[in-house]
């Protein structure tokens, strides 16, 4: 996402009045930077912590149902479940945590 900044100075107010963000000095830019990465880090994190769960479940369950079916190349989940699971398991929870949060 992109922000607007505007510095408050001696040009006048058009950049305030045209940002998201304003502020009389440039000492006040750290804090909503250092706010922001923050929080970013950890939406990014938690997203991939349950990208790389949801994956590895799903390949974790192949593998054992191969493994004792003799790798007949039979699949374990019905195939619109394995057509549809990255819709259902990707973008729904992320979407909810998204509107939740």
């Amino acid at each position: 996402a992109h922000i607007g900044v505007g510095i408050s100075g001696q040009e006048g107010r058009q950049a305030v009045l045209a940002s998201d963000y304003s502020f009389g000095q440039f000492r006040f830019l750290e804090r909503l930077l250092s706010g922001h990465v923050r929080w970013s880090y950890l939406r990014i994190s938690k997203f991939l912590r349950y990208f790389f769960y949801k994956n590895f479940a799903f390949t974790l369950c192949h593998f054992w149902f191969g493994f004792f079916s003799g790798f007949s190349a039979q699949t374990i989940y019905d195939p619109f479940f394995v057509a549809t699971y990255n819709v259902f398991f990707s973008s729904l929870p992320v979407l909810a945590s998204g509107v939740f949060d």
